[in-house]
């Protein structure tokens, strides 16, 4: 296979990783919460998690899963709503019970570090809006000879979306003072409380349809 055949899956991958990664949702405005709260290290590990979660869907994607996996998870989209609402709501209410962090590169803590990109896999993995995007994604998959560049790409794609979110909001965060940035945190914990909520009122009304 020619090098412009693995530069066009590269190049596609990017795209989607990007694409999927972009809206701001719920992984979002955790990302935004959290750079925030303990600054762009966290913010970072955060959309690392998601990238994550990204490449790990697109490989089953290649390799033929997403489609045998497809009604599967549209029969059961009620119950990852549940489970990717509550998790939102629990770190709502963690957050915005906690207080604001102001660290210095050299005080990062790597326990934090690994539990913020832990958590964000866990709801990366539940998250509906992620599923559906990739499975929107399938024809695109399904369509590339190069599978190891798609599959890099996407994360790469994903990855810088989460760098530019969490330098965006880190320099803004760097030039409030600590009662707004007190505040802005728990105005985005709030936001989270309210997509949680919302989440579980969709399903309740679908279900009672």
């Amino acid at each position: 296979m020619s090098l412009s055949h693995y530069l066009a899956a590269l190049i596609s991958g990017i795209g989607i990783g990007f694409t999927v990664a972009a809206p701001i949702g719920p992984m979002g405005m955790l990302c935004i919460q959290r750079t925030l709260a303990s600054g762009m290290a966290t913010g970072l590990a955060t959309g690392f998690g998601a990238a994550t979660v990204h490449l790990t869907y697109s490989a089953l994607a290649v390799l033929g899963l997403g489609a045998l996996a497809q009604p599967w998870v549209e029969a059961n989209a009620a119950g990852f709503g549940i489970v990717s609402a509550l998790t939102l709501l629990w770190f709502a209410i963690r957050t915005h019970r906690g207080s604001i962090m102001v660290r210095d590169i050299g005080e990062i803590d790597r326990v934090h570090l690994a539990r913020a990109y832990l958590s964000a896999i866990a709801l990366g993995l539940t998250n509906p809006l992620t599923v559906i995007l990739f499975l929107a994604a399938l024809h695109a998959f399904s369509t590339q000879a190069a599978a190891a560049p798609l599959i890099a790409g996407v994360f790469v794609g994903s990855a810088v979306w989460w760098m530019m979110l969490s330098t965006i909001v880190a320099t803004a965060r760097s030039r409030l003072t600590p009662r707004v940035l007190s505040l802005s945190s728990r105005f985005a914990s709030l936001m989270l409380l309210g997509l949680g909520t919302s989440m579980l009122l969709r399903i309740a009304q679908r279900a009672l349809e």
